[in-house]
């Protein structure tokens, strides 16, 4: 039997689809709070399990009498994070999992990346290997899709990109890329024991990015480059937090701004600038380019009124 937890969001979601045109329904189980999400792949035969990170006992239940787990990783950045991914290795422990395929983050491996995404990740994968049980980490680049649908609706929205990266570089990968790299690992592809950095096809700067958004928007779009220092101000007088503990009721987005922050610095410094060929190595496909991606998504881009 194979667990997939999170199958509510995107990444799971696409995950279990591929999954389910792979394997037969019934050696599958799925997980997720949502028990709206659950519905349609019990449909469709799948054994699913209202599980919940925050709630050990539900974890060991629904991992039961499996040996392969696909964990994704948790949205909150922080402590809480941190106590939910110890939640879900200890009830696989627990439960007799044998392998756990887990969704890290680029740099998770290096611990001079100081980036907060990545120290929540790192903390993660060494539970996983103190726990004795046999792994594969995904360490996945920036999202792609993030790039072509809210990062650039905010740049063709205001007429500006902003950042803090100079002229760092990432090569953003695929949602749906991902989700292949990580049915492959749990059914059994690549080395046990192995972290793999997941990368798109291609490295680029935010500017570039900024230039690429102007072209297939046909906008015009300001690259501005902030010091940290500015790129604080900013997000204090929009009401963020900077802390993950902080308060986010006013705040515009779900992130802190010291994870926005030292996320583009781990940029600018490089940090994140890893481009391999383990996707297509791993799952037989070329990578999903930013650019077609972002003419997917550019109908749903909309301009400010004086440039319409």
């Amino acid at each position: 039997m194979y667990v997939l937890t999170g199958v509510s969001g995107y990444l799971g979601s696409a995950m279990a689809e591929e999954l389910l045109g792979r394997v037969k329904p019934a050696e599958l189980v799925f997980t997720s709070r949502n028990t709206a999400a659950l519905r349609k792949f019990a449909e469709r035969g799948a054994r699913t399990v209202e599980a919940d990170y925050d709630n050990p006992e539900s974890l060991v239940e629904a991992f039961a009498g499996s040996k392969r787990l696909l964990m994704i990783s948790g949205m909150l950045v922080g402590p809480h994070r941190r106590r939910q991914h110890r939640n879900v290795v200890e009830a696989a422990k627990r439960a007799g999992i044998e392998h756990v395929v887990y969704t890290s983050y680029l740099g998770a491996g290096d611990p001079e990346n100081d980036a907060l995404v990545t120290l929540d990740h790192r903390f993660t994968e060494e539970a996983i290997m103190e726990s004795g049980m046999g792994w594969n980490f995904m360490r996945n680049s920036q999202y792609a899709d993030a790039m072509a649908e809210e990062q650039a609706a905010m740049a063709v929205g205001s007429g500006k990109s902003i950042g803090n990266t100079a002229d760092g570089k990432v090569a953003f990968v695929a949602r749906d890329d991902v989700a292949a790299v990580g049915v492959e690992l749990l059914l059994g592809g690549g080395t046990p024991n192995t972290a793999y950095d997941i990368t798109g096809p291609e490295l680029l700067t935010y500017a570039q990015v900024g230039a690429l958004i102007q072209e297939v928007s046909g906008r015009d779009i300001e690259i501005i480059d902030l010091t940290d220092e500015q790129m604080y101000a900013m997000w204090d007088a929009l009401g963020v937090p900077r802390e993950s503990t902080g308060d986010f009721s006013k705040s515009p987005v779900p992130w802190c701004s010291d994870d926005m922050v030292s996320f583009g610095r781990a940029i600018r410094e490089g940090a994140m600038a890893a481009h391999t060929t383990n996707l297509t190595d791993l799952t037989g496909r070329p990578g999903i380019t930013l650019r077609e991606l972002m003419q997917r998504a550019a109908p749903n881009w909309t301009a400010p009124a004086e440039q319409q």
